[in-house]
């Protein structure tokens, strides 16, 4: 692996095959016609199935900070996006499955899937409407906070979100509102020996409201406060369960989004954030909110990706109330060819609970190249390393994966 992203680094300092001017949109991100799949257009709408397989080796499946267990991993994943193609309004369907088959420890097997709708309304010229509906069943992977060492597989669990909002433009002035509503139900885990780890204390739903008004500075650069508003409801109450996890709590923060020209896009905020538990065993959590999504066109090769972002997350591990994420990351991307992409990718993470002795640190980086074929097909490798530090003894892991994945579209 380190021969590997030694040469990503290498050819990433080496420059491109041609020098055309293309700043503006992300390398990642942009569409040349010899290699972009079209779709296959129904009427007014655009029908875009796609297929993509990978070989990927792990050296730790089961994110064990002892006695790791390597294997080869295959993962399935077709989807399919149906959208339309109006001039006004829009309306988009999306259908995913994800697969994931083990070589030797078939209890790691996985079968993810979701549906989706998602639309908008253009009300007026200056007012739109939008709502989106997701149901998927998904499962949990190994390493998260909530994994047990004691589990003889990873916990499935379902995801329902529901959402709606409303933008009003008043000529450089903007409003918007938006609420989602989401649920989410796990599945009881197995247990190594026998029996099962209830998970019905973890059920909950989450409703959030948030309110942002925006005004234009100048041309493609907007100033902005929001306020968001969050209702967490847990299924079980005390005295079924030995404390009651319901919470609420709020973020005010003030930034700008931005388009400078062909140099740089992104959104960048700052401020306050606060979850206050009903229990009163649990004092409240709350510090810095802050968040950045920048993309930085270095040159017209390459593009710069920076973030960094804040949550109070909710938590059962450990007794904690909750536990508050910071996450900073950097990437890069790189056109050696048009048909010829690298990238490479680095974050922290730094997880602190609440009420609790735990506190984790986790790095993560990957780096990858993809061959374009033609329209329909793409080849790629990767590599990458994860590794989890934690405060509590046996919750610490690291691993290697390598893999390979080609990819169709239509």
């Amino acid at each position: 692996m380190a021969a590997f992203g030694s040469f990503a680094v290498v050819m990433l300092l080496t420059g491109g095959a041609y020098a055309e001017d293309i700043r503006g949109q992300g390398v990642a991100e942009r569409q040349y016609d010899a290699y972009t799949a079209r779709g296959v257009r129904v009427g007014s709408f655009v029908l875009r199935p796609s297929l993509t397989v990978s070989e990927t080796y792990d050296s730790n499946v089961f994110a064990s900070d002892t006695a790791e267990v390597s294997d080869f991993v295959t993962e399935i994943n077709p989807n399919v996006v149906f959208e339309s193609d109006w001039a006004n309004h829009a309306l988009r369907l999306e259908a995913d499955l994800e697969q994931s088959l083990h070589a030797s420890e078939d209890s790691e097997d996985s079968t993810d899937w979701s549906v989706g709708a998602s639309g908008r309304v253009d009300v007026l010229n200056n007012t739109q409407l939008r709502a989106g509906v997701l149901y998927g069943s998904l499962t949990e992977d190994r390493g998260e906070p909530e994994d047990i060492g004691a589990a003889a597989e990873p916990t499935d669990y379902s995801l329902f979100e529901v959402s709606a909002g409303v933008t009003q433009r008043f000529n450089r002035l903007s409003v918007d509102v938006g609420a989602e509503y989401s649920e989410l139900d796990f599945d009881d885990t197995p247990l190594i020996g026998g029996g099962f780890d209830e998970n019905d204390d973890r059920d909950r739903s989450v409703l959030e409201i948030a309110v942002e008004v925006g005004y234009e500075l100048v041309a493609d650069t907007i100033v902005f406060l929001r306020g968001t508003y969050n209702e967490r409801d847990y299924d079980l109450d005390t005295p079924t369960v030995a404390v009651n996890r319901d919470s609420d709590g709020y973020e005010l923060v003030a930034g700008a989004s931005f388009e400078l020209g062909s140099l740089a896009t992104g959104e960048v905020f700052a401020g306050y954030q606060e979850q206050s538990f009903d229990d009163p065993s649990f004092s409240p959590v709350s510090g810095v909110a802050y968040g950045a999504s920048i993309d930085w066109y270095v040159t017209p090769l390459t593009t710069l990706r920076f973030s960094a972002d804040t949550a109070i997350e909710d938590t059962t591990s450990g007794g904690a109330s909750a536990f508050e994420s910071q996450t900073v990351g950097v990437g890069v991307d790189h056109e050696f060819l048009r048909n010829l992409v690298a990238s490479l990718d680095i974050e922290y993470t730094e997880e602190d609970f609440a009420s609790s002795a735990r506190k984790d640190e986790i790095y993560d980086v990957e780096v990858g190249i993809d061959y374009l074929i033609d329209q329909f097909f793409s080849v790629g490798v990767f590599a990458g390393y994860e590794e989890r530090d934690s405060s509590i003894a046996g919750d610490s892991f690291s691993r290697e994966i390598v893999g390979v994945r080609l990819r169709s579209a239509l």
